[in-house]
């Protein structure tokens, strides 16, 4: 990294307040850069939203704010500029683990998390609504009478505020582990929960409503496919029952980190391939038609290492792709976002986002007009672990700031197995259980990356 050509100014968080509280806000200044830390280097991106009024709603996690376990951190930000407007975190009265977050239509958010009763054997469950203000709306939690690890790392809300959420669970470390997806009212009752299995593995990492009032799901199985864990893609219906499955990959690891429904109806899925890549851990991006079927897929070619964490349709009906590269000359990972074709998965263009080190991308947010919000980690598992944002233009770039740089990465399309999904639908065992919270205030450390 060329972290050494360039300064990065910390702002005090509580002058920034100070301004905020006071209704002043800085100029509108175009593209921007920042990250959002704190005095533990413990801080994470989950999703982005965009609201009617301009804000940019953010829900993570962070360690730095809360009393010592990592809480739910949700913060609402100046779009224009990157300042701060509000943040408040919250979590279990256990003071349990975050696992993912969605932000929903209100401002607030879904905080899904854990408490570890014990590391091996049990998981317990829980979900916090929160809204714009941080206050607790309703809580849910998940466990089981014996042993049992649950897991929920995605959600979605519908149009009528209640929501689903995907996940696992397992008894041990060991298989069997299901796929697990719960559907909640606008008031947190669960109305149906069930498990996804194949005998071995299947794990969810995204799901999403789908056009037809059903809901798909993605993430990886080794039950079924070509071998060892591959991309899996299941379609349920408004109830859960299972409409298909698709598995997709080769004899390596394969896993799909999201998936979003096109304007067409069909999805794009993005994750990662370690089958057939020189690197043996590449970035992938999957297109698929409304019934499952592959039209095209696309992988980093060469001894590009990395993977994606988010795709979305951009306004024009493209996509684009965020996550993490790292090759030769470069010691450690950049931040990586690319513009494809839907069409073809012909790249549009693409860039890399040179931080401190181990960045990665796991949201991005198209924004009318142009521009995109693109968000991540800026050196995770390094000192001065923050979430990082960058507000870019119509071509991910930050006019005048030499931490990006264009690539010109090949992708290209490995042969690759294609079968359905063996996993069987059954009745979930989670128990309910009510769930204490608690909330904090925080106090971002914000700095400006490029001004």
């Amino acid at each position: 990294m060329r972290r050494d050509a360039h300064v990065t100014a910390t702002l005090l968080a509580a002058a920034l307040l100070a301004s905020t509280a006071l209704g002043q806000s800085a100029p509108h200044r175009g593209p921007w850069s920042r990250t959002y830390g704190g005095a533990v280097d413990n801080q994470g991106l989950y999703a982005l939203r965009r609201m009617h009024d301009g804000r940019l709603v953010v829900a993570g996690h962070t360690g730095s704010f809360g009393g010592g376990n990592p809480f739910g951190w949700l913060m609402s930000l100046e779009l224009a500029t990157g300042d701060v407007q509000f943040q408040q975190v919250s979590s279990s009265a256990g003071g349990g683990f975050p696992d993912g977050a969605a932000v929903a239509a209100d401002g607030g958010a879904l905080f899904m998390g854990r408490d570890v009763k014990d590391l091996f054997t049990k998981h317990d469950a829980w979900v916090l609504r929160v809204d714009p203000t941080g206050g607790v709306v309703w809580s849910q939690g998940f466990t089981a009478a014996g042993d049992g690890k649950f897991f929920l790392f995605d959600a979605a809300e519908l149009d009528d505020g209640s929501w689903i959420a995907a996940g696992s669970t397992s008894t041990t470390d060991q298989p069997p582990q299901k796929a697990w997806v719960v559907r909640l009212s606008a008031a947190g009752v669960p109305l149906w929960q069930y498990e996804y299995g194949g005998g071995l593995t299947e794990t969810i990492h995204s799901v999403i409503p789908t056009a037809d009032g059903g809901f798909a799901v993605a993430g990886w199985t080794n039950s079924s496919g070509a071998g060892s864990d591959d991309v899996w893609v299941l379609k349920l219906d408004g109830v859960g029952g299972i409409e298909w499955q698709q598995t997709f990959g080769g004899l390596d690891s394969d896993q799909a980190e999201q998936v979003v429904q096109l304007h067409d109806g069909g999805y794009a899925v993005a994750g990662s391939t370690n089958s057939r890549t020189p690197s043996g851990h590449a970035p992938w991006v999957l297109r698929l038609d409304a019934g499952g079927a592959l039209q095209w897929h696309a992988a980093v070619a060469s001894d590009i290492w990395g993977d994606l964490g988010a795709v979305a349709e951009t306004n024009d009906h493209q996509l684009v792709v965020v996550g993490r590269v790292g090759e030769p000359g470069f010691p450690t990972n950049d931040l990586w976002c690319a513009k494809l074709a839907a069409a073809d998965g012909k790249v549009l263009w693409q860039r890399a986002y040179e931080g401190k080190q181990g960045d990665f991308g796991s949201a991005v947010l198209p924004l009318p007009g142009g521009g995109y919000v693109v968000g991540g980690t800026w050196g995770w598992g390094f000192p001065g672990e923050s979430i990082w944002l960058l507000r870019t233009d119509r071509a991910g770039g930050l006019a005048g700031c030499d931490l990006v740089r264009r690539t010109d990465y090949a992708l290209v399309s490995p042969g690759i197995t294609v079968k359905p999904g063996t996993a069987v639908r059954t009745k979930a065992t989670a128990k309910l259980q009510p769930v204490g919270t608690q909330v904090a205030p925080s106090a971002a450390v914000v700095s400006e990356i490029c001004p």
